[in-house]
């Protein structure tokens, strides 16, 4: 069963650097939450990247899958800063294999719905598919606040991100020196709540790369599979 995803956009008087009043829902299924671990100083992150992006294209997009490349700060000590990487990114991925989540930190580093996925490196197709239906979730975004509302009382953690697309890198140091890199769903904007039924959020419009899309997804308090999810694109 493919989720009921509805986007609604509507006209608002705001400011330049704001973006216009839109909305968000899901009735249906949640998607698949795909989470790449990666650095530009990271020579193997190359092709993870190549395989995270084809995703761009697919009619399931946000519906059955919901892509996001974190990008990570350990790497930067080689000679080049990745500017999309953050020190909570590198956090998020060691607090997964504190929790057992993972064999270890390293990158090009995949989970999928919270949990490791080493298929990458056999060459398997990345995995995805519905997981069961859920009440409905409603994202509004209005200038820099972003208000989640979901259709049950259960306490679970909200998390949203803003991801920037088509971004090329110039790597002048470091392991991928001389190199042109291609990224998709870079995650520019990250935070994550604990409540129920209503979550308010003040998004940061100062990012690395203007974003392009917005995903928001409620998880279990302790991890695990997203339980509802939406996502789209921005106007």
């Amino acid at each position: 069963m493919r989720s009921l995803l509805t986007f609604t956009f509507v006209a608002a008087a705001l400011s330049p650097s704001a973006l216009s009043a839109q909305s968000w829902e899901n009735s249906g299924t949640p998607a698949t939450v795909v989470e790449l671990y990666t650095s530009e100083g990271c020579s193997s992150c190359p092709p993870a990247e190549a395989a995270l992006n084809k995703l761009k294209g697919k009619d399931e997009l946000w519906t059955t899958v919901i892509p996001m490349a974190f990008h990570v700060d350990y790497w930067n000590y080689i000679g080049w800063a990745d500017k999309y990487a953050k020190p909570q990114f590198s956090k998020r991925q060691r607090h997964k294999v504190s929790q057992s989540r993972a064999s270890g930190v390293y990158t090009p580093g995949w989970f999928i719905n919270d949990q490791e996925w080493r298929g990458f490196f056999d060459r398997q197709p990345i995995p995805y598919a519905n997981g069961p239906a859920a009440p409905k979730l409603e994202a509004s975004l209005e200038g820099k606040t972003l208000r989640v509302n979901y259709e049950s009382s259960e306490r679970l953690q909200a998390q949203y991100a803003l991801l920037a697309m088509d971004i090329t890198t110039q790597v002048k140091r470091g392991e991928n020196r001389g190199k042109t890199l291609k990224h998709d769903f870079v995650v520019v904007d990250f935070e994550t709540k604990t409540g129920q039924r209503n979550w308010q959020f003040a998004l940061d419009r100062n990012t690395a790369a203007s974003p392009s899309a917005i995903a928001v997804w409620l998880t279990p308090l302790g991890g695990g599979d997203p339980l509802q999810t939406v996502a789209g694109w921005l106007e």
